[in-house]
């Protein structure tokens, strides 16, 4: 999933620095410049060269953008992972997220998205995105990816990059 691109990305990079919203995010990657953030967006010291940031998973895409292109920073690119096997249930689902999840929201300064559904979440993350990547796609079958480029398609503004 999301900690997979990453970790490809850190590769085809060499040389990054990692903001992460999550914890387990920073314990998973291998990397010795993992800085975890703690208030409602990462701030960015000035003389970084390539930043990777790991959002929390209900973090506002452009929020982080915008705390991202602060001190003269060029835009960022946004990559948006998305589960190729989930995504279309979860886009269909009219469910509010678990009670649990929403209420830890709320004590998260990171989860701006807390109190939205999962499919609004889902889009708000597609029509941000500069590129999405699916993972898991091998898990689902032809007419599932067919109906899931569709539906992303009709969400994005320029229709991002898609990789698979």
């Amino acid at each position: 999933g999301k900690l997979a691109v990453a970790r490809a990305l850190l590769k085809e990079l060499r040389s990054a620095t990692v903001l992460v919203g999550d914890p387990a995010a920073k314990q998973a990657l291998s990397t010795k410049e993992v800085i975890e953030y703690n208030g409602e967006t990462p701030k960015l010291p000035h003389d970084l060269g390539n930043v990777v940031v790991l959002a929390h998973d209900l973090a506002q895409p452009s929020r982080i953008a915008a705390a991202t292109t602060s001190g003269g920073r060029a835009a960022p690119k946004l990559l948006c992972v998305i589960d190729a096997r989930s995504f279309l249930d979860e886009w269909e689902s009219v469910d509010a997220l678990p009670e649990k999840v929403r209420e830890a929201g709320k004590k998260d300064l990171r989860a701006h998205l807390s109190d939205k559904k999962p499919c609004e979440i889902l889009a708000e993350c597609v029509e941000s995105a500069d590129v999405i990547a699916l993972s898991h796609s091998e898990a689902a079958d032809a007419d599932e990816l067919e109906m899931l480029e569709a539906r992303i398609a009709e969400m994005s503004r320029d229709w991002p990059r898609l990789v698979c």
